[in-house]
């Protein structure tokens, strides 16, 4: 089957049954201006990789829950999408401008952050630990994405080569190590 000539409603309808290359062949298609929308806005190449994934993590979810309805519209559906997230970043970062993550890693980095009391200091540490201690007892494909993806700073694709997934795959284990981290943890983190 030739993917490339499908009509974007045929290759969700595929993908909606498990074909993974109809996937890949909406990513390719749409990919390219689905990022340029976004780091036209964001002008932040490790920010727009992250937008661009969230983008979608979002599709994924939605075809998986059923929540998405084709009307023969994908590309606007998915640009809308990707700038609601781009505004969504921008209304965040406006919140809060250094969030609880940032300051626990200059926290257990050795930088000093006048910010940072000894007590948020220890509970910083302590959560940076249980943490670890989480993620060692995830899956090892689960963490071995994570790892890629947060330590390597690897895009999706990225990890899909290197792990010889589909990218899908690399996606949905990325999903479920955060999900399962969340469930271990059982800690709201403030942004």
């Amino acid at each position: 089957m030739l993917y490339s000539k499908i009509e974007d409603a045929v290759l969700i309808s595929s993908y909606t049954s498990g074909d993974e290359r109809a996937f890949e062949t909406l990513l390719n298609r749409h990919g390219d201006a689905v990022f340029r929308t976004i780091f036209i806005k964001v002008k932040d190449r490790d920010r727009t990789d992250d937008i661009y994934q969230d983008v979608w993590i979002k599709f994924i979810n939605s075809v998986k829950s059923g929540d998405y309805a084709e009307s023969g519209k994908f590309a606007a559906w998915i640009h809308r999408v990707a700038r609601n997230a781009t505004m969504d970043h921008f209304r965040k970062q406006q919140r809060s401008p250094v969030t609880h993550c940032e300051r626990i890693e200059t926290a257990t980095s050795g930088r000093a952050d006048e910010s940072l009391n000894a007590e948020e200091l220890a509970v910083a540490t302590q959560l940076l630990l249980e943490a670890q201690e989480a993620v060692k007892r995830l899956p090892p494909n689960q963490q071995l994405v994570l790892e890629l993806r947060i330590k390597a700073g690897m895009s999706f694709k990225e990890i899909a080569e290197e792990t010889g997934v589909g990218i899908n795959t690399a996606l949905g284990r990325y999903r479920y190590a955060l999900s399962n981290l969340r469930r271990m943890l059982r800690v709201e983190i403030p942004n």
